[in-house]
């Protein structure tokens, strides 16, 4: 059981560090956007952000519950 703990750990931190990477290209667009004065670039950066946040959030919340219920119907 161990080894599945290691496991379910290690996907989690990669889903958030996927949703982070993608928070922060958030943060990049809409710096590019502000400086070209382009509302279209930061609306897709600020759109990258609050989709970036939600994956870290899954991350975080949903897969550590998914590794316990993989855990449970495995007894």
């Amino acid at each position: 059981m161990e080894y599945i703990n290691n496991i379910i750990d290690a996907a989690s931190i990669a889903v958030m560090a996927f949703g982070g990477a993608i928070a922060l290209g958030g943060i990049v667009a809409i710096g590019e956007g502000k400086s070209q004065q382009n509302a279209a670039k930061q609306e897709e950066g600020m759109t990258k952000i609050v989709g970036g946040i939600i994956i870290a959030m899954v991350g975080f919340v949903l897969v550590p519950q998914l590794g316990e219920f993989i855990i449970s119907s495995a007894k």
